[in-house]
């Protein structure tokens, strides 16, 4: 463009903050990602023809949620860990129930 002034000088490469760039555009990133993410789940959601506001809601929102890896369902196997441990111990015997009232 004639005429006008380049507001860039070669000088400003010294005073550019690569750090924040970096974040920023990651950011950019994410929130488009999310966008779109969000805005084909709205369209999922209106040919599933939800029946009201809060099941499409429920769609959106949950849009962001990723099935589960092979190595994730594979660790839950390996794990043996009782998830309520004192429902799980035996009774002793002398204090169950008699059936007198």
């Amino acid at each position: 463009m004639a005429g006008q002034k380049s507001t860039f000088s070669p000088e400003d490469d010294d005073n550019v903050d690569f750090n924040k760039l970096e974040k920023e555009l990651t950011t950019a990133i994410h929130s488009e990602a999310r966008y779109w993410r969000e805005n084909d789940a709205k369209f999922r959601a209106m040919n599933q023809k939800v029946a009201n506001y809060e099941e499409f809601r429920d769609i959106v929102l949950a849009s962001n949620i990723q099935p589960l890896a092979k190595d994730d369902i594979q660790g839950l196997k390996a794990r043996r860990q009782r998830w309520n441990e004192v429902a799980s111990k035996t009774v002793p015997e002398s204090n169950t129930s008699t059936g007198a009232n």
